[in-house]
């Protein structure tokens, strides 16, 4: 399931940055891996994006990220 949020923060150095949800939600982390734009800048602070939300080895993330 798509949902939007906004990039909280984002480290251009370790690749890896946080999104918060536009509904209730605790900050979820994200890495340069889940960009699905073709030249994987950086998004900037503020800026909206779809995720979709995925648990591995009990570590909850956003993945799939797209710009809204």
């Amino acid at each position: 399931m798509k949902t939007f949020g906004k990039v909280e923060s984002y480290d251009n150095n370790a690749g890896t940055g946080l999104i918060t949800p536009e509904v209730e939600g605790k900050n979820l982390p994200f890495s340069r891996s889940a960009f699905s734009w073709e030249d994987k800048a950086a998004p900037s602070v503020g800026r909206r994006l779809s995720y979709e939300i995925a648990e591995n080895n009990g570590v909850t993330s956003a993945i799939k990220l797209q710009h809204a």
